[in-house]
């Protein structure tokens, strides 16, 4: 298994993650980014880790308080919860929070957006892999197996589709999911 990225940025985020996110969507998390790295490595798609780490954390905290948004998707919620967190006390290029953001807003189409960027493109693999099991065969499977075993998923499904339900909190939560751009607002990213 590829190491995680040991920057202080990923330090501090990990923290986040573990005492925002559930077990089972912190190991969700974890097996999204190594998966997506190793379908990145596999294919040679030029990447940063650190922003696939940071995405991966990041693109479920807003099924919970305090990240979730009344009446917004979850997925809006997180990548507002990722700029927060970039602009607190990072001083992250905007170029780079928008397209974290991004690739955190579309991360639940259909297929990857890789005209988001790459790691729009990466997270949607990797969180494919681990929901839907799509492209999970790309991986070998010893790597797959010290993923799983790693991140084991323990409920996941059930826990997972009860967050996602209960985000349903109004029609805009529902049709974000599909549609970001249209139901993230325009203060949304960075000007």
């Amino acid at each position: 298994m590829v190491k995680i990225p040991d920057t202080p940025l990923i330090v501090e985020a990990l923290s986040l993650a573990r005492a925002s996110l559930s077990d089972n969507l912190f190991n969700h998390s974890m097996r999204t980014f190594h998966y997506g790295n190793e379908y990145a490595r596999k294919y040679k798609i030029n990447h940063s880790e650190e922003e696939l780490m940071l995405v991966s954390l990041f693109h479920d905290v807003g099924f919970y308080s305090p990240f979730s948004l009344e009446g917004k998707p979850f997925q809006i919620a997180s990548s507002k919860a990722l700029k927060n967190y970039l602009l607190k006390n990072h001083n992250i290029e905007t170029e780079r929070v928008n397209a974290m953001m991004e690739a955190i807003d579309y991360h639940f189409q259909f297929m990857p957006r890789w005209d988001k960027g790459e790691i729009a493109g990466i997270l949607q693999v990797g969180t494919h892999m681990d929901v839907i099991g799509k492209r999970i065969g790309s991986i070998e499977k010893s790597k797959k197996e010290l993923i799983q075993n790693g991140y084991p998923k323990k409920g996941f499904f059930k826990e997972f589709n009860t967050c996602l339900l209960k985000s349903f909190t109004g029609i805009g939560s529902v049709l974000g999911l599909f549609f970001p751009k249209a139901y993230c607002g325009s203060n949304h990213y960075i000007h």
